[in-house]
């Protein structure tokens, strides 16, 4: 047999074989459906698996079908996504479920090309769907896959090529017996054990083929990256009261925190004062700082300055009761701003 196959056929079946023994217990996973893999893999992009696997039920007792989604406000997932970032992605899942009632009966479809055409899923995402719910050999290739792999080959990031790691990936479900099982369980094994920067090579089961292992070169296999500078801008927020309400503003569909409520807020890349805050949201009463706090994103860091007023009724604005807050819309950077209001 060709070494490399061999190789390949030895990932694959230690992989399935340590994957059935250390799976977290995730609810998805109890609870495997196509629609609930769907959903779990959208909120899953960019956001710690912990913070998914509280939010999921939650998800997916309100839209337990891709209908029940469709026919629902956006403001409705907006809502339940709080708190995990990255508010496109929920915008995506809403345009995903209307897609599948509307052109795929209301069922998830099973192939990655007809995935590929769903809002918000790429070809990874395609993949993980089209395997892991339907047992489709379709390969994936996220963070997690692409570090084990080259880490297995000792290839620096300088050294490979997006197709490289895709090939692989291809070749490897080929070989997997199981590709539901295979592809989840290498997912599993880079964020678990073949962690970025600190990876559990002793008690790694693949050890034994790993050439960065052999070589000492695990720890910088695949080339960190340079984190880019992040961008410092300033937000300022004015928390405007008017006979036990509250004014708010939704956000315009593009850009950071796309649709979500907002109390009314001015951004600029320079300090300003309180007059120009008062200027440019034509606020006649006086500001009355209330405090500030820094909220840091993957690409910039925001420095929210709080105003606090009392104002008369704007029509700009809508005009809500504190009761009714906790299911609005709001970045988590919103909820700061009213806790330190409250906090004065």
């Amino acid at each position: 047999m060709d070494s490399q196959i061999k190789k390949h056929l030895n990932i694959t079946q230690i992989i399935e074989k340590w994957f059935v023994k250390a799976s977290r217990s995730l609810p998805w996973r109890a609870e495997s459906t196509p629609w609930g893999r769907l959903v779990s893999e959208f909120m899953a992009q960019q956001t710690q698996i912990e913070r998914v696997a509280e939010r999921w039920p939650r998800m997916m007792e309100r839209f337990p079908t891709p209908e029940s989604m469709a026919s629902c406000d956006e403001r409705d997932v907006l809502s339940i996504w709080q708190g995990l970032g990255y508010y496109r992605r929920a915008k995506y899942l809403k345009a995903t479920a209307e897609m599948i009632e509307s052109e795929f009966d209301g069922k998830v479809p099973q192939d990655v090309e007809s995935l590929l055409r769903l809002p918000g899923i790429g070809r990874y995402t395609a993949g993980a769907i089209a395997s892991i719910a339907f047992g489709e050999r379709a390969p994936i290739v996220d963070a997690n896959v692409h570090r084990v792999f080259c880490r297995l080959w000792n290839k620096r990031t300088e050294q490979v090529t997006s197709k490289w790691t895709w090939n692989v990936a291809e070749e490897l479900v080929q070989q997997s017996k199981n590709p539901q099982v295979f592809n989840e369980g290498l997912m599993e094994f880079g964020a678990t054990v073949c962690a970025p920067k600190v990876p559990r090579c002793d008690s790694c089961p693949l050890q034994n083929i790993c050439s960065a292992y052999k070589n000492g070169t695990q720890q910088e296999t695949p080339t960190p990256k340079q984190s880019p500078k992040k961008k410092r801008v300033h937000h300022y927020a004015v928390v405007m009261e008017n006979d036990n309400c509250l004014a708010f503003e939704q956000r315009g569909n593009g850009g950071l925190w796309a649709g979500l409520w907002q109390v009314p807020t001015i951004e600029s890349t320079k300090t300003l004062s309180d007059r120009q805050v008062s200027q440019r949201l034509e606020i006649e009463s006086k500001l009355h700082y209330a405090g500030k706090f820094e909220h840091i994103l993957s690409h910039r860091v925001i420095s929210f300055t709080v105003f606090s007023c009392k104002g008369m009724s704007d029509s700009r604005f809508s005009w809500l009761k504190q009761d009714v807050l906790d299911e609005l819309p709001l970045a988590s950077a919103q909820r700061k701003v009213l806790a330190v209001h409250c906090a004065t």
